[in-house]
């Protein structure tokens, strides 16, 4: 992962962080937050369970979906193919 930019707010505080990640590293975070439940979400951080399916949208539906028929698990596949 390389962090491109971080837009910070009128506090001079990070706001925005804008990263890069590989096809594996994405397809790591998609499959960790997938196996999260909603309740662990938010016991690991208040609004966590939001958080974890933003992230998890984004990447499911925005990426994998639309290269892989399995989704999040075709991704996986290729990975596993590959070792």
């Amino acid at each position: 992962m390389k962090v491109k930019r971080i837009d910070l707010d009128d506090e001079e505080m990070p706001e925005r962080i804008h990263v890069e990640l590989s096809h594996d590293e994405a397809a790591y975070v998609a499959v960790l937050l997938g196996t999260q439940n909603s309740i662990a979400a938010e016991e690991t951080m208040s609004g966590g369970a939001v958080l974890n399916d933003a992230v998890y949208s984004g990447l499911a539906y925005s990426v994998f979906n639309r290269f892989y028929d399995d989704g999040v698990d075709g991704a996986v596949a290729r990975l596993q193919a590959r070792d």
